[in-house]
Formats: C-alpha cells, sequence, structure tokens
C-alpha cells in the first residue's frame, strides 16, 4: 500500500484540543486520543498539530493531555520511564495498542545489533565533548556532542567493539518513516494557516463539497508532494463555526474544504473516526 506520507510529502494533521473532552472517563479519554495516534502512524502523518478551539474557555490542560498520550505512545518503551514521570493522566495508557513504528521495532540486544541500525536514544550523561546515550542496550553508547543530559536524540551505531559508537543524526536523513512530532503553536486555527505555509490545505466537515467533486484536482494536487495539511473539527463544532470564533471562513483559509463522508447514516461522525476514514481516502487519491 502507499503511504500518505512517503518522503516527498509531508503531512499534517490539525486536531481540536476538545477532541476528547466529551468523554467523562480517563479510560476513554486516552483511548479516543490513542486511536488518532495509530491512525496518524498507519498513515505516515508527520506533524500532529493541537490547536485550541473554544474560544469560550480555557483549554491548556486538554491541550496537555492531548500532547502527553500523544507523546507516550510515540516514544519507544524503552525510553518512557526516563522521559515520563508518573502521573495520573498515564494511568490508562496500558490499554493503547503499540504504534510498532520503525523506532520501536529495533533489537532488544546488542548481539542482534549491527553497525548502521537507527535507534531513539537519551542523554544520560556528558564529559569533555563526549556524550553517553541509553539507547535501550545492556550498555550505553558514546558518540561526539554537547547536548544537555535528558535530551532525546535519534543516533546511527557506527562501532560495536569495545566501546560502542554512535552519532547524532538529523530525522530528515531517515528514509524510512520514524514517527510523528506533536506540535502546539499556541495559535487558533485560521492564524496558524494564515502564518504558516503549506503547499496544500484541506477543512473537512460535512457541509463541505462532496469529495466525488473535487476528487481529480485534490489528487492531482497530492501527488504533486510538498507538504499536506488536514484539518478536523471538534467533536461539539465543525471547523465552520471554529473558524467563525475567528471571524474567518473555510473557503478563505483552505484550498479544499471538503466532506469526506457523504451520506453519513449517523448524527454526528467523531474526530477519531473522521481521521482514520479519511486519511484511509487521501492515501488511495495519492497512490500512483
Amino acid at each position: 500500500m502507499a503511504a500518505i506520507g512517503r518522503e516527498k510529502r509531508r503531512l499534517a494533521v490539525a486536531i481540536p484540543a476538545s477532541l476528547a473532552s466529551d468523554t467523562p472517563h480517563l479510560r476513554e479519554k486516552t483511548a479516543k486520543v490513542g486511536l488518532i495516534a495509530r491512525a496518524c502512524a498507519i498513515f505516515g502523518v508527520r506533524d500532529i498539530v493541537l490547536y485550541a478551539d473554544d474560544a469560550s474557555r480555557e483549554q491548556g490542560e486538554d491541550l496537555r493531555f492531548c500532547d502527553l498520550i500523544l507523546r507516550f505512545v510515540d516514544t519507544p518503551q524503552y525510553l518512557r520511564k526516563r522521559i515520563f514521570h508518573l502521573t495520573p493522566s498515564l494511568r490508562f495508557t496500558g490499554i493503547l495498542p503499540p504504534l510498532q513504528t520503525s523506532p520501536h521495532n529495533v533489537p532488544r540486544f546488542l548481539r542482534d545489533c549491527k553497525v548502521g541500525d537507527i535507534r531513539e536514544g537519551i542523554v544520560t550523561g556528558r564529559r569533555s565533548g563526549i556524550l553517553s546515550v541509553d539507547v535501550g542496550l545492556e550498555r550505553t553508547l558514546e558518540c561526539s556532542g554537547n547536548l544537555p543530559t535528558g535530551t532525546r536524540v535519534t543516533v546511527r551505531l557506527t562501532g560495536l567493539g569495545k566501546n560502542l559508537d554512535c552519532e547524532i543524526i538529523e530525522e530528515s536523513k531517515i528514509s524510512i518513516y520514524w514517527g510523528y512530532r506533536v506540535r502546539q503553536p499556541k495559535l487558533r486555527l485560521g492564524s496558524l494557516l494564515e502564518k504558516e505555509k503549506f503547499d496544500l490545505t484541506i477543512g473537512t466537515s460535512r457541509y463541505g463539497t462532496r469529495l466525488a467533486d473535487a476528487w481529480s484536482e485534490i489528487s492531482s494536487s497530492i501527488r504533486n508532494g510538498g507538504s499536506i495539511l488536514l484539518a478536523f473539527g471538534s467533536p461539539r463544532i465543525g471547523l465552520r463555526e471554529i473558524l467563525k470564533q475567528e471571524g474567518k471562513v473555510p473557503e478563505d483559509i483552505f484550498d479544499f474544504f471538503v466532506n469526506t463522508m457523504p451520506d453519513q447514516n449517523v448524527t454526528s461522525v467523531r474526530t477519531e473516526e473522521a481521521v482514520l476514514a479519511t486519511l484511509g481516502i487521501l492515501n488511495v487519491m495519492g497512490s500512483r
């Protein structure tokens, strides 16, 4: 299956802070955010952008919860205890399915590793320009650098002799999908899209144009590559109402404002359902 997140494309999704606000129990809140993480991983989303969608109330707690769960799920299990403190918000993360992305599927023991392997790690010490990096193996690795303790890094193994050597690499240099990053730009959606330039922006709504009517144009734009942002509304209000709070309309913000699930047979489609279904459709549209 062709993935929408292939290297020549960089796909981002915009998710409202109130994603889980209509769910009273922490277990169900956690599961809802976990479904977003899983859908984004399946289809190679590189950026999850969390935005405030309700001008009538402060949404800092909602944003922090979504950010925490999304980052926790994306982190390889061997690093979680070093990066995340025990907190009630993580109580039900055990119910979430693993992402099984490349950073998670790495050897557990040194004997199974080879030079060139790429792993996620965290800096645990620094001395004379040499960093100690924990990558979940029996021993820590060493590499040149000047980063503070606690910094998360991506490294490539360069030596498996007496000393375990590695080099820090940028994720942009990795040719395979390496997970997503979570961003909170602290801007409302309309202002975000005016400030950050994407090659293609798509808003989703039951009141948008039927996707079939824009299929050819959107497919062509996706295949041309570049950066793509796909935006979703909240459980309570859609993108049109969210943008209205800023005095904006979707037609002035998005390149396409479409209904990806026409003729739906339920009163409303949940955000996590819309994300999975729409990413699947766009994946087909971008296939050659």
